[in-house]
């Protein structure tokens, strides 16, 4: 499985980057998926749909539940 690469102290847009598409590189929508010991996030590209889990550290799945509404990262539900 894929592991996240950012830093719990990158500002919101180098997250948003590190979590792009492998594909074609845009951004994506991610919802959270498991939580414990191996935190992961269900990734959707917003331009070809490519779908991917992503494993976290619990400090990055923090980071990315605690960014602010002005961050660029968006966070939405995904259809199951």
């Amino acid at each position: 499985m894929e592991r996240a690469s950012f830093d719990s102290s990158d500002p919101a847009v180098l997250v948003e980057a590190s979590l792009a598409c492998p594909l074609c590189l845009h951004a994506v929508d991610w919802s959270p998926v498991g939580w414990g010991a191996q935190p992961t996030v269900v990734c959707r590209c917003r331009g070809c749909g490519d779908r991917r889990s992503v494993e976290l550290s619990g400090i990055q799945l923090l980071r990315l539940a605690t960014l602010d509404d002005h961050e660029v990262i968006s966070w939405s539900p995904l259809p199951t």
